[in-house]
């Protein structure tokens, strides 16, 4: 029984790692890939990105590389 939870769990660390959303982003508006909080979204950052691997929340997005915090302001799904 143990072993059954220990594999389930370390089958969804290795399944959420290979779904990491990534995003595109040009002018302040972003489409994201895989993202379970929003498809489109509208921010204050003005950097442009392609296929950039980020951590989303519900009201931000952290861009992996960097570590920069984008706050969301408009999104639809």
């Amino acid at each position: 029984m143990i072993k059954s939870i220990n594999i389930l769990i370390i089958n969804l660390f290795i399944f959420n790692s290979l779904m990491a959303a990534t995003v595109n982003c040009s002018g302040g508006e972003c489409e994201f890939n895989n993202s379970n909080h929003y498809n489109q979204a509208k921010t204050y950052c003005p950097q442009v990105l392609t296929y950039e691997d980020v951590e989303t929340d519900y009201t931000s997005f952290i861009i992996t590389k960097t570590g920069e915090k984008c706050e969301v302001f408009e999104t639809s799904n």
